[in-house]
């Protein structure tokens, strides 16, 4: 069966995007911190962080 896909408030992307600004890559404490503070679980900040950096990589 397949996820759903998570949908972001704006408030979480932008916090995301921020964070993504300053460090591409995340360590597994700054992620956990991430994800307590935007209220979602690990795998979606890591997915994000995935996601975000494929689009960056198209972008250059």
């Amino acid at each position: 069966k397949k996820k759903t896909r998570t949908v972001f408030s704006r408030s979480q992307v932008a916090q995301l995007e921020s964070m993504f600004v300053a460090k591409r890559y995340l360590s597994s404490a700054e992620r956990s911190n991430l994800a307590l503070t935007l209220k979602l679980t690990e795998t979606q900040v890591k997915i994000w962080f995935q996601n975000r950096r494929n689009k960056w990589k198209r972008q250059i």
